[in-house]
């Protein structure tokens, strides 16, 4: 028996390929890494009182999601083709990541969307709905009884006197350092900067205002930036 060609000009090319069954089933994969990635890069507990954690990016939680979707797709079109697999592990090897990745756990999650994922593309809907069922709760629990997460500031503070402004700094971020003091001048006050470990709602208005509250009553004028 002559073995058939694969040829996609010829008219029963689709009707071959794509039937209505397989693209419902198909899409069913794909809603269902969805709807599970989804559930765990926004993680909507975040949003119940009590809660330590920032609310998460959204460009983080899209990204997230979109890669449980791409597992999901990828084991799909790999199928049992080991030719497929390894040349999409080829073209993987050309994606470099340019965003930093503030809190160490999203790199935990991303490994996880890509199980997630994989699981859906394979049909294991109930192993991929397990998974994320625990590592929701595991992350559930860490978000509500961990750590609040910490930004780091570089906190610049222009008043005449830096020995009382470092007094006052040190009661209110035990943590903080003196990284520079810079000498008054005529034009300008003293300027003395820290780096302080702050929460992500304080801003350079939040700090000036808790500063003068604190006694700090002689700052001219407070200037942060964001470390990298």
């Amino acid at each position: 028996m002559p073995e058939q060609l694969f040829d996609p000009g010829s008219p029963d090319f689709l009707s071959r390929t794509l039937t209505l069954r397989h693209a419902l089933e198909v899409l069913a994969r794909l809603l269902c890494a969805l709807a599970l990635g989804s559930l765990i890069a926004y993680r909507p507990w975040r949003r119940l009182p009590g809660n330590r954690s920032a609310a998460p990016q959204p460009d983080t939680a899209q990204a997230q999601t979109i890669i449980a979707v791409a597992g999901a797709l990828l084991v799909i079109v790999i199928g049992d083709s080991l030719a497929r697999a390894f040349g999409l592990v080829g073209l993987g090897t050309f994606i470099r990541f340019r965003a930093g990745i503030k809190d160490p756990r999203d790199v935990a999650v991303l490994f996880m969307m890509i199980g997630i994922g994989m699981a859906c593309g394979l049909g294991l809907l109930g192993v991929a709905t397990v998974g994320t069922l625990f590592v929701g709760c595991v992350l559930a629990l860490f978000d509500r009884f961990g750590r609040a997460p910490r930004r780091r500031l570089t906190l610049s503070v222009f008043a005449p006197d830096p020995g009382a402004i470092r007094e006052v700094v040190l009661r209110e971020y035990p943590d903080a350092r003196v990284v520079d003091v810079r000498s008054a001048t005529p034009e300008r006050p003293e300027r003395t900067t820290f780096v302080i470990p702050t929460n992500d709602d304080e801003d350079a208005l939040a700090i000036y205002q808790t500063l003068r509250e604190k006694g700090a009553t002689d700052i001219r004028a407070v200037r942060v930036e964001e470390q990298a």
